[in-house]
């Protein structure tokens, strides 16, 4: 597969479907350029951010943003699957299990810049976070879309299920 280096090479590809090689060879063809990342990324230092790319009825694109120390929370995929590819930082992931008292961790590893993952939730719960010193931003290709996923909460000791929000939709055209 060609590589993609913008938005409109990834809605394009996105809009053909997973293809021959599914979206994990789609993931790894995307190549943004650093203009491209300065022109869509957005952060804040309240929480990491979540930037609608692409949206349809079966796949989404988010790009998530994340400053220095930022923690997602602990939670799944609600029966959809997600492959990510880390362009630029780092980000750490950790599972969980569940067990009496709370959360787990069950495995955890960090992603370099380039390199990618799956996800579903056959997996567990997860959570990434980014405790290195430099901005990170990850792009994930959910399918099915996420429209709602559990999350732990670790005030009452809860999984809740929650509507999948994001801070900014560029993807406008196919909202």
């Amino acid at each position: 597969m060609e590589a993609i280096v913008n938005l409109d090479q990834l809605h394009h590809n996105l809009n053909l479907g997973p293809g021959f090689g599914g979206y994990s060879k789609l993931v790894k063809a995307v190549d943004f350029t650093p203009e491209v990342l300065r022109d869509i990324g957005s952060f804040s230092q309240d929480h990491y951010q979540r930037i609608r790319l692409y949206d349809s009825n079966l796949v989404e694109a988010i790009l998530t943003c994340w400053e220095p120390g930022q923690i997602g929370k602990i939670h799944n995929f609600h029966h959809s699957m997600g492959w990510f590819k880390v362009i630029a930082g780092s980000i750490f992931l950790e599972h969980f299990k569940f067990k009496k008292g709370g959360p787990v961790v069950s495995y955890q590893s960090s992603y370099p810049e380039t390199i990618q993952g799956f996800l579903n939730d056959d997996l567990g719960f997860h959570r990434f976070s980014n405790p290195h010193p430099k901005r990170a931003m990850v792009l994930f290709i959910y399918a099915d879309k996420i429209k709602e996923w559990d999350v732990y909460n670790p005030k009452n000791g809860n999984v809740e299920r929650r509507k999948a929000e994001v801070d900014f939709n560029l993807d406008l055209v196919n909202s």
